[in-house]
C-alpha cells in the first residue's frame, strides 16, 4: 500500500483547516467522528501523542496553503475544495513548528502553529482537559 492509502489503521484523526493566516485543528470528540457536537477546535496549535500515527485531513478555506512540519519531514499542500490526507508519527516529545510553505498572501510570514508532542499519559491528560464544560443547570420554579 502506497501514498494516501498507506495510513495505518490505528492513526489518530485530526482536521487541519488552513485560512489566511492561521491553522485551525479540529479533533473528533469521544465518538471519534468529525462534524458532531463533541468536536473541538484549537487555533494555531496541534497536540499529538508520541509514537502514534496521526492522519491529518487538510482543508484550505481560501487559497493554497502548505502544511509543513520540517522536524517530521512532512510537507503537503492544502487546496481549496479538496480534502487531502497526510500522516506522520512523532517519535520524540517536544514542541515543533508548523508553518505554511506556500506563499498565501501578505500575512504568510505569520502563518505558524505550535505542534506539541506529548507522552501518552500527558496527551491523555491534555485531551481530558479539552472536554467542553457542561452547560449550567438552571432551576425553574
Amino acid at each position: 500500500i502506497k501514498g494516501r492509502d498507506s495510513v495505518p489503521a490505528n492513526a489518530m484523526p485530526l482536521r487541519g483547516q488552513a485560512k489566511q493566516f492561521e491553522w485551525n485543528t479540529t479533533y473528533p470528540g469521544p465518538d471519534g467522528k468529525f462534524d458532531t457536537a463533541d468536536d473541538f477546535t484549537r487555533r494555531n496549535q496541534i497536540h499529538v501523542p508520541v509514537d502514534r500515527p496521526v492522519v491529518a485531513e487538510l482543508i484550505a478555506e481560501d487559497v493554497i496553503h502548505s502544511f509543513n512540519i520540517p522536524a517530521f519531514r512532512l510537507k503537503q499542500d492544502a487546496v481549496p475544495g479538496m480534502h487531502i490526507r497526510a500522516w506522520f508519527q512523532a517519535t520524540e516529545p517536544g514542541t515543533y513548528e508548523l508553518g505554511c510553505a506556500e506563499l498565501c498572501g501578505l500575512g504568510h510570514y505569520r502563518m505558524r502553529a505550535v505542534v506539541t508532542v506529548h507522552t501518552r499519559d500527558d496527551f491523555t491528560k491534555w485531551l481530558a482537559e479539552q472536554a467542553p464544560t457542561p452547560a449550567p443547570t438552571i432551576a425553574l420554579k
